[in-house]
Protein backbone atom coordinates (compact mmCIF):
# COMPACT_ATOMS: atom_id res chain seq x y z
CA UNK A 1 0.00 0.00 0.00
CA UNK A 2 1.08 3.41 -0.91
CA UNK A 3 1.16 5.48 2.29
CA UNK A 4 2.41 8.78 0.37
CA UNK A 5 2.08 10.12 -3.13
CA UNK A 6 4.40 12.77 -4.04
CA UNK A 7 2.50 15.37 -6.21
CA UNK A 8 3.56 19.20 -6.57
CA UNK A 9 1.61 22.37 -7.05
CA UNK A 10 3.28 22.47 -10.65
CA UNK A 11 2.45 18.79 -11.35
CA UNK A 12 -0.98 20.03 -11.26
CA UNK A 13 -0.23 23.53 -12.63
CA UNK A 14 1.17 21.72 -15.59
CA UNK A 15 -1.52 19.43 -16.04
CA UNK A 16 0.88 16.64 -15.04
CA UNK A 17 -2.05 15.52 -13.53
CA UNK A 18 -5.69 15.94 -13.26
CA UNK A 19 -7.13 17.46 -10.24
CA UNK A 20 -9.87 15.08 -10.49
CA UNK A 21 -7.14 12.91 -10.24
CA UNK A 22 -5.44 14.04 -7.30
CA UNK A 23 -8.63 14.28 -5.42
CA UNK A 24 -9.08 10.41 -6.16
CA UNK A 25 -5.79 9.78 -4.70
CA UNK A 26 -6.83 12.04 -1.33
CA UNK A 27 -10.11 9.98 -1.31
CA UNK A 28 -8.00 6.99 -1.58
CA UNK A 29 -5.87 7.00 1.24
CA UNK A 30 -8.49 8.27 3.74
CA UNK A 31 -10.56 5.98 2.77
CA UNK A 32 -8.15 2.97 3.06
CA UNK A 33 -4.71 3.49 4.76
CA UNK A 34 -6.04 6.17 7.00
CA UNK A 35 -8.57 4.22 9.33
CA UNK A 36 -5.41 1.27 9.80
CA UNK A 37 -2.95 4.26 10.68
CA UNK A 38 -5.83 5.45 13.59
CA UNK A 39 -6.83 1.85 14.27
CA UNK A 40 -3.57 1.53 16.14
CA UNK A 41 -3.49 2.69 19.93
CA UNK A 42 -0.49 3.85 21.64
CA UNK A 43 0.35 3.50 25.57
CA UNK A 44 2.83 6.09 27.08
CA UNK A 45 5.12 4.14 29.16
CA UNK A 46 7.94 6.84 29.58
CA UNK A 47 8.72 10.53 29.83
CA UNK A 48 11.93 11.81 29.90
CA UNK A 49 12.44 15.94 31.59
CA UNK A 50 14.89 18.42 31.18
CA UNK A 51 15.12 20.71 34.41
CA UNK A 52 17.25 23.90 34.37
CA UNK A 53 17.78 26.24 36.79
CA UNK A 54 15.68 29.63 35.96
CA UNK A 55 18.91 31.93 35.27
CA UNK A 56 20.22 29.17 32.66
CA UNK A 57 19.47 30.50 29.18
CA UNK A 58 18.81 34.51 29.95
CA UNK A 59 20.71 37.17 27.97
CA UNK A 60 23.78 37.38 29.12
CA UNK A 61 24.73 34.33 30.88
CA UNK A 62 27.16 31.75 29.50
CA UNK A 63 25.49 28.81 30.52
CA UNK A 64 24.98 25.48 28.03
CA UNK A 65 21.07 24.57 28.67
CA UNK A 66 21.96 20.97 28.31
CA UNK A 67 25.18 21.09 30.46
CA UNK A 68 23.16 22.44 33.27
CA UNK A 69 20.23 21.23 34.94
CA UNK A 70 19.07 18.14 36.25
CA UNK A 71 17.07 14.90 33.97
CA UNK A 72 13.94 13.31 35.27
CA UNK A 73 12.70 10.05 34.30
CA UNK A 74 8.81 8.63 34.56
CA UNK A 75 8.51 5.27 33.96
CA UNK A 76 5.29 3.15 34.18
CA UNK A 77 5.87 -0.46 36.36
CA UNK A 78 3.58 -2.46 33.48
CA UNK A 79 2.44 -5.46 36.25
CA UNK A 80 1.46 -3.07 38.49
CA UNK A 81 0.52 0.59 36.51
CA UNK A 82 2.23 2.69 39.37
CA UNK A 83 4.28 5.16 37.70
CA UNK A 84 7.89 6.00 39.15
CA UNK A 85 10.21 8.56 38.74
CA UNK A 86 13.78 8.67 38.72
CA UNK A 87 16.68 11.16 39.24
CA UNK A 88 19.97 9.64 39.69
CA UNK A 89 20.10 7.22 41.96
CA UNK A 90 16.21 8.13 44.08
CA UNK A 91 13.19 6.37 42.65
CA UNK A 92 10.16 7.41 43.75
CA UNK A 93 6.43 7.23 43.51
CA UNK A 94 4.32 9.25 41.62
CA UNK A 95 0.57 10.05 40.29
CA UNK A 96 0.20 9.91 36.77
CA UNK A 97 -1.30 13.22 36.44
CA UNK A 98 1.91 14.61 37.39
CA UNK A 99 3.50 13.82 34.04
CA UNK A 100 0.83 15.34 31.88
CA UNK A 101 1.63 18.40 33.43
CA UNK A 102 5.56 18.37 33.26
CA UNK A 103 7.50 19.69 30.46
CA UNK A 104 8.26 16.62 28.48
CA UNK A 105 12.08 16.60 26.85
CA UNK A 106 10.68 12.69 24.99
CA UNK A 107 7.98 10.49 25.41
CA UNK A 108 8.11 7.06 24.74
CA UNK A 109 5.21 5.03 23.71
CA UNK A 110 4.46 1.28 22.96
CA UNK A 111 1.71 0.08 20.52
CA UNK A 112 -1.34 -1.67 22.53
CA UNK A 113 -0.92 -5.36 20.90
CA UNK A 114 2.56 -5.22 20.41
CA UNK A 115 4.74 -8.38 20.82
Amino acid sequence: KKLLVDYGRGDVANNAIEKNELLQHCLDFVSTSLPDLLADKYDLVANITHDIPAEVGREGTKHNPLEEGSYRCHVQHKATGQWYEMQDLEVTETMPQLIGVSESYLLIFERRGAV
